[in-house]
């Protein structure tokens, strides 16, 4: 048995084995050689002393990545995949795999291990129960799967929020009477839900500093940077901005895209946040989306705004954390 680093003529196989190990028994999608190389080789994070494959007899029998973003010591390192052929599982060859890609964070001034959340490479899966409809990233390692019981038995431990997959069909979503109701009400006293005007609107900046969320707020200038920026629902009130979500646009899946949700501290409690998700759902669906996923923290109050929309939970996710 020896452990080398991936080469190009092994993706294939590293390919069938995910497929036939992964993919044809869980959540998670196939790969293609394209898909894979995307994925994982041209990824900015990707390092090749991260990407080992073990063979045993010259014959590849499974492959296993780990990346980190930078070697800050205060900033997780990440296990993207441990994966073993079936007639090989269960004999301590995962788990030889594993100690080698710890080893690799380690050497890498990584103290501690992180799974999967705001691992820079994302695993596509499918929402079961539905048309192939799918989420762009796991957000952490799906409970009571075979992965999450390999990393449990080699030293891992639950850590943080639980990570909740919402998922909600739009192709017949209209704006529930109650949200109109609700708009009637706040329009009168001046709040509008309407699509961001740059020449007209203005208050970005302080709205995501009373929302102290600096990523948003990137969110919102990478995409006024775009040649066509996608349009953003913000809430306004003499023209301030005082809530936004979006960008709108919808992917080749039909997913309608959600980046997050905002609402202004001195206007929250007045159902706003529901009625501007509920006109993102309905614009989602104008603009060619069939469906809308997302996940949150358990105890994330925003999860109860994505429930009233109609939005069910569909998947449960674990971070997982382990000291090396």
């Amino acid at each position: 048995m020896n452990i080398v680093k991936l080469e190009k003529y092994m993706i294939e196989e590293v390919v069938n084995i995910w497929n036939t190990e992964v993919s044809a028994s869980g959540i998670y999608k196939p790969f293609t050689t394209k898909s894979f190389q995307e994925t994982f080789i041209n990824n900015n994070s990707y390092n090749k002393e991260g990407s080992l494959v073990i063979k045993l007899n010259n014959e590849i029998i499974g492959y296993g990545n780990a990346v980190f973003k930078d070697k800050n010591e205060t900033t997780p390192g990440f296990i993207t995949c441990v994966v073993i052929k079936k007639a090989y599982q269960r004999k301590g060859y995962g788990t030889i795999l594993l100690k080698e890609l710890e080893n690799f964070l380690k050497a890498n001034n990584k103290n501690y291990i992180r799974q999967l959340f705001l691992n820079p490479i994302s695993l596509e899966w499918i929402i079961p129960n539905t048309n192939n409809h799918d989420h762009p990233n796991a957000p952490a390692v799906e409970y009571n799967s075979a992965f999450y019981l390999f990393l449990l038995a080699n030293g891992y431990n639950v850590s943080g929020q639980q990570q909740d997959a919402f998922y909600l069909n739009i192709t017949n979503y209209e704006i529930p009477d109650k949200i109109k109701q609700i708009n009637n009400k706040n329009e009168s006293n001046g709040y509008y839900i309407t699509f961001y005007e740059k020449e007209k609107h203005h208050g970005f900046k302080e709205l995501f500093e009373a929302l102290n969320n600096p990523l948003w707020y990137e969110a919102v200038k990478n995409n006024l940077k775009l040649d066509k920026p996608h349009k953003m629902l913000v809430v306004v009130k003499n023209n301030k901005i005082l809530g936004w979500t979006g960008p709108l646009f919808t992917t080749n899946s039909k997913r309608g895209y959600f980046a997050g949700i905002g609402i202004h501290p001195n206007i929250q409690g007045l159902g706003i946040g529901s009625s501007l998700f509920s006109e993102l759902i309905y614009q989602s669906k104008i603009n060619g989306s069939q469906f809308m996923s997302l996940f949150t923290g358990s105890e994330n109050p925003a999860r109860n705004i994505y429930l009233k929309a109609g939005f069910k939970i569909v998947k449960s996710f674990a971070v997982l954390r382990k000291e090396i």
